[in-house]
Order: structure tokens, then C-alpha cells, then sequence
């Protein structure tokens, strides 16, 4: 198949592997150090997505991708709510995903951490005037840790969990 498509197509090689900007590096670090101090292992994070249009997840998804490599510095995912430390939560709130998180938040154990991640948990999106939402139902989402943006790119997002490390 390349033989057939390699004279229509111009691939590109690169021969330097990519790499993550020095400030990404040093809040890396940063995180490292918060995380040692304020947990006994590492901080686990359970992420919910509750009717997003995967934007936030992709990004997130770097971060923990080789190039990032989020659990080298001690943060984790977990797929167990029993065991998290804190729970991420991206995409708008749907009607169909509200009970979801209800009974996600019973099993989360105290004190019950959220982080918000994007502009429509904050019903800033575009889409936030559809009748499958859920506006405004639950007071631990207004009154969780947010991360802003549309999607927040990874400097973002690692800025967002020293900044909420520090304030744990």
C-alpha cells in the first residue's frame, strides 16, 4: 500500500524526538515534590465524562501519554472510585449522566475532591442552552477546583494541578 500512495502523498520524517517546553518540565517537578508531600504514594484520579465532546480528554490523554509521562511524577488514574483521590470532570452535565455522578460521588472517599476541567462544566460551552442538561444541580461541581479552557491545552492542565496541589 505505501509503494502505492508514496509518490501522491509527501511523507514527512523527522529525526528529532518531541520533547515537552522547560517550564512543562519544571511543573512536572513541581507536582513531583507536591505530590510526595501531600500523599503517601501517589495522587489517583478518576476521571468522569459526562457528556463532552472528548476535547478535554484528548488533552488529558497527553498527559499521561510517554511524552508527558504524568505518573513518573506521581500522579495516576484509577478506574476504581473507591480508590481516587480526586475526581476529574469534563464535558457538560447531561440529564442521562447526572445520576452517574450521583452515585459516583457516594463511592468517592472523603474528603471529596473534584477538579473541573474545560469551559462546560461551567455551562460555558456552546451547547449549553439544549434541554438534555442538567443546569446548576449540583453544588459540589460549583464549588470544586476548575481548570479553565476550551480545551485546556497540557501546560494548562499541568499548571491547573500544581495550583491545586499547592492548595490542598
Amino acid at each position: 500500500m505505501l509503494t502505492l500512495f508514496k509518490n501522491e502523498f509527501n511523507l514527512h520524517t523527522t529525526s528529532s524526538a518531541a520533547t515537552i517546553s522547560k517550564e512543562a518540565k519544571s511543573i512536572c517537578l513541581l507536582i513531583q515534590d507536591l505530590v510526595k508531600e501531600k500523599f503517601s504514594s501517589s495522587l489517583k484520579l478518576y476521571i468522569f465524562d459526562s457528556g463532552s465532546c472528548n476535547g478535554c480528554e484528548l488533552e488529558l490523554q497527553l498527559l499521561f501519554s510517554p511524552l508527558y509521562n504524568l505518573p513518573l511524577y506521581g500522579i495516576e488514574v484509577t478506574y476504581d472510585p473507591s480508590d481516587a483521590d480526586a475526581l476529574l470532570v469534563t464535558g457538560l452535565m447531561t440529564e442521562n449522566m447526572y445520576l452517574s455522578l450521583e452515585m459516583l460521588l457516594k463511592e468517592l472517599k472523603s474528603p471529596k475532591e473534584i477538579i473541573t476541567i474545560g469551559d462546560c462544566p461551567l455551562f460555558k460551552a456552546a451547547f449549553k442552552n439544549t434541554f438534555a442538561l442538567k443546569h446548576n444541580e449540583n453544588e459540589q461541581l460549583l464549588k470544586s477546583f476548575h481548570i479553565g479552557g476550551c480545551p485546556p491545552e497540557p501546560l494548562v492542565l499541568l499548571q491547573g494541578i500544581h495550583e491545586y496541589l499547592k492548595n490542598i
